[in-house]
């Protein structure tokens, strides 16, 4: 896995004291298409065969079995595959899977205030992330963040984990709550504090307790 901007290394297997004359790349586009011959590594230089391909200069050999694409590109995921040869007749084969992730970008917690009472009120919060990316979404608790737990009876996560729906009142403990925004190279969060909307009018406040609802 790699991140787009990033670098990814992939570091050949080769048992140690055997000598490597010479290493061949292939790559096969994870979107469909041609496969596309990467060069050849030996004597301690990559012959790469067209630098003005769409790898361009982002090759090189960090050592003598280990490829480095740099500046990485979505375009980039696929399969890499390497012919490993000791000499003119011997070979192994290796294969490396890649898949680049965009960073995730900074979420935004909405809020809208259902009902609300001297002695607390309900909010509902949405999270919203732009783009359309794939992503994770979980909601944390506190200062330091926590996992909210999975107890039905104090809180439920909407099916697609954006809304929590919050019960604001005098015997609970937290009024933060977190989103949090993931895939599997990066990560963000938005917090929001409940403090700022759950008052009564005399400006007394009311600690928190909440009940998120499945929809």
């Amino acid at each position: 896995m790699g991140i787009l901007g990033g670098s990814v290394l992939f570091p050949a297997n080769v048992s140690q004291g055997i000598t490597v004359e010479k290493m061949e790349w292939d790559f096969y586009p994870q979107r469909g298409g041609l496969g596309l011959w990467l060069g050849e590594f030996s004597h301690g230089k990559l012959e790469h065969p067209s630098p003005t391909d769409r790898f361009g200069q982002r090759l090189d050999m960090v050592d003598k079995t280990t490829l480095r694409i740099k500046g990485l590109e979505l375009d980039d995921g696929g399969i890499y595959n390497t012919r490993i040869w000791f000499n003119k007749a011997q070979f192994q084969e290796q294969s490396f899977s890649l898949t680049v992730y965009e960073p995730v970008p900074t979420p935004q917690i909405h809020h809208q205030v259902e009902s609300k009472t001297p002695g607390g009120c309900n909010v509902t919060l949405r999270c919203h992330t732009p783009g359309r990316e794939e992503l994770s979404i979980s909601w944390e608790t506190g200062d330091p963040h926590r996992a909210l737990g999975k107890s039905v009876n104090q809180y439920q996560v909407s099916d697609n984990g954006r809304e929590l729906r919050v019960f604001y009142w005098s015997s609970s403990f937290y009024s933060k709550f977190t989103c949090l925004v993931s895939n599997p190279v990066d990560q963000k969060r938005a917090s929001f504090d409940l403090l700022s909307i759950c008052q009564s009018d005399e400006g007394e406040q009311y600690i928190l307790s909440f009940i998120i609802q499945r929809r």
